[in-house]
């Protein structure tokens, strides 16, 4: 059998995290937010999975990555 590498985005495309967080609740967004720059990982995760049952740690890491740019886009323009 031959291995055939294939990266992240084009395996996984059943679930967009990115789009599914743009139609969340504000309220929802936030509690996400405050849970994963307060440090509380475990919580950011467990909240991200009973949102969306079907993510996985690779969503909840793309996630991060992005709203930790977006508040240090925020913090640039202060």
């Amino acid at each position: 059998m031959e291995h055939i590498y294939q990266p992240y985005a084009q395996n996984d495309t059943s679930f967009d995290v990115v789009a599914a967080f743009s139609g969340l609740e504000t309220t929802r967004k936030m509690t996400l937010f405050d849970q994963l720059m307060c440090g509380r990982t475990n919580a950011y995760r467990n909240t991200l999975k009973s949102i969306w049952p079907q993510s996985n740690d690779n969503d909840a890491r793309k996630l991060e990555i992005i709203l930790r740019a977006r508040l240090d886009r925020l913090k640039r323009f202060s």
